[in-house]
């Protein structure tokens, strides 16, 4: 369960107030420390941060980078947990990331504290929860079952996007000034990184939602394929992800499943929305959608790390032993991902009602019904090593026999 969130009309009323001063800093001159311990401490804790600030200015995936801000300030404040919250489009704080040491689900987080921290734009600590004046009479704090805590605005410029907050269940004073000082450089240093992966994952959000779209529209221009791309999508992720495929190779995996139709709009209506079977000409026709494919992703500027996306998607159609089509390519020249796509496109489509007859492993007709899914993997396996990529097919059939596969695939 996630922790309670600050509504709307709590942030509101700051959005254009100016920041305040925080605290004072406490890292004392040299000689004034009293022993060596307090010295490689607080050298430490400055390593640590630095270190934070150097290595996040890049970093543009927002999940990756919340999770670094919680793994470095756990290596040098030992708290029982830590949230970050940031503002949606609606102004609304909701947790993003969080760190919970002990094995109790995170059940309250004190939004009193929190809209203080955001209407005073300054940071907050807390040596005694239960006992601050402040903050006592508030039953989030009690729920929250904390003794400790600190919290501080994330800012860039004049907005708000966010807060932190660090606690400790276990004592009291678990936190002192100088640790409020360096959480706060840290939200200041990593608000202007948290800002520009903000920025990026919107832009991919657009990114993905006009790509589903488009696919959408294609797959809606008959009723017997509509939602075909999206199932080929999630039946493609997760052969990969039984594959092992991980980073771009997945991005640029899931993109292509989605769009590999796309060049059926190419296609004259009169034989892509024919009610029942083509005949030889109309099949020829029908068997340049791949090409059609390449050709109209190719217009698209897809970025660096997905620019594989038109090959992989106009190549669902190969064959391993090269009689496929458009190009003939042989196992060895396709790549992985293009045998995925190949295996749960042809999966989808056996398992889904069309408007030509299928035929079951023996060659006997089944009219254009759907056929179930473990027919259709009997019919995948029959023709691995030809058709299909053997341990493309292994990893789908393990897909569907384990937990997690049954809510997915069709039902037999």
């Amino acid at each position: 369960m996630e922790p309670a969130v600050v509504e709307k009309n709590e942030i509101s009323s700051v959005t254009h107030t100016q920041p305040v001063s925080l605290v004072h800093t406490e890292f004392v001159p040299e000689k004034d420390i009293p022993d060596d311990r307090m010295l490689r401490e607080d050298y430490e804790k400055l390593r640590i941060s630095y270190e934070l600030h150097r290595d996040t200015g890049s970093e543009i995936d927002i999940d990756q980078l919340l999770n670094r801000i919680l793994d470095s300030t756990f290596e040098f404040l030992q708290y029982d947990r830590a949230i970050i919250l940031l503002a949606d489009k609606k102004r609304k704080l909701k947790t993003r990331a969080y760190r919970n040491i002990s094995d109790r689900t995170i059940q309250h987080l004190s939004t009193t504290l929190i809209k203080h921290v955001v209407q005073k734009r300054e940071g907050v600590i807390l040596s005694d929860l239960l006992t601050d004046n402040r903050f006592n009479k508030a039953d989030s704090i009690i729920l929250s079952g904390m003794r400790s805590s600190m919290a501080v605005p994330i800012l860039h410029k004049e907005e708000i996007l966010g807060v932190i907050v660090i606690e400790s269940s276990k004592k009291i004073g678990a936190f002192t000034k100088k640790d409020l000082l360096l959480i706060m450089n840290i939200a200041n240093h990593t608000a202007q990184s948290i800002k520009k992966s903000l920025l990026h994952e919107e832009l991919r959000i657009s990114f993905d939602s006009a790509m589903r779209t488009l696919s959408a529209t294609v797959d809606a221009k008959h009723t017997l394929t509509a939602g075909h791309s999206e199932r080929v999508a999630k039946f493609s992720v997760l052969i990969a992800k039984e594959l092992g495929l991980k980073g771009n190779r997945f991005m640029v995996l899931n993109y292509a499943a989605l769009l590999h139709d796309i060049g059926k709009i190419g296609i004259p209506d009169k034989v892509l929305l024919k009610n029942g079977p083509i005949n030889d000409a109309e099949r020829e026709e029908m068997n340049t959608h791949p090409v059609k494919t390449q050709e109209i992703l190719e217009n698209f500027h897809f970025p660096e790390n997905l620019k594989d996306v038109p090959f992989i998607a106009a190549h669902h159609h190969e064959k391993v032993d090269g009689t496929g089509y458009p190009k003939g390519l042989t196992g060895s020249e396709l790549p992985l991902e293009a045998k995925i796509l190949g295996v749960a496109d042809a999966f989808d489509a056996m398992t889904s009602p069309r408007d030509y007859p299928k035929y079951d492993n023996n060659g006997k007709q089944i009219e254009c019904q759907k056929m179930s899914a473990l027919q259709a993997v009997s019919i995948l396996e029959k023709e691995s090593g030809t058709h299909f990529d053997g341990e493309v097919v292994a990893a789908l059939k393990k897909c569907l026999l384990s937990e997690g596969g049954k809510s997915i695939f069709p039902s037999d």
